[in-house]
């Protein structure tokens, strides 16, 4: 568990994590920590008019990385075929590049 005192770490690199407006980045690997609620917010205000968008999460075994907030295991699973790691308490791990690509296939509606 992390205490006050202490900041939140990359859990890639170990780099401390900085404010990103959106949620808190990693300056060496680019990586992303953000609630789950603002990734459903600016998967929303991708579609034309806004309109929620469902997030499905698809487990993914593959080895998990610690929690940024609390250092437990976090979930590995794949969001719109984009592999991420979840703590349900505290947000979702993105690595460099992967918000915009969820993002970007949140926006794309399915064809009738």
């Amino acid at each position: 568990m992390a205490y006050r005192d202490e900041h939140e770490r990359c859990p890639r690199c170990g780099t401390e994590l900085v404010d990103a407006v959106v949620g808190n980045a990693c300056s060496d690997c680019h990586g992303l920590w953000i609630a789950a609620a603002s990734v459903v917010e600016m998967a929303s205000q991708m579609q034309i008019p806004p309109e929620p968008v469902p997030l499905f999460l698809v487990d993914d075994p593959r080895e998990s990385i610690q929690c940024p907030t609390c250092r437990e295991p976090m979930a590995t699973r794949l969001l719109h075929a984009v592999p991420i790691d979840l703590c349900e308490r505290h947000g979702i791990w993105f690595d460099a590049r992967e918000l915009a690509l969820v993002l970007l296939r949140a926006a794309r509606r399915p064809t009738t």
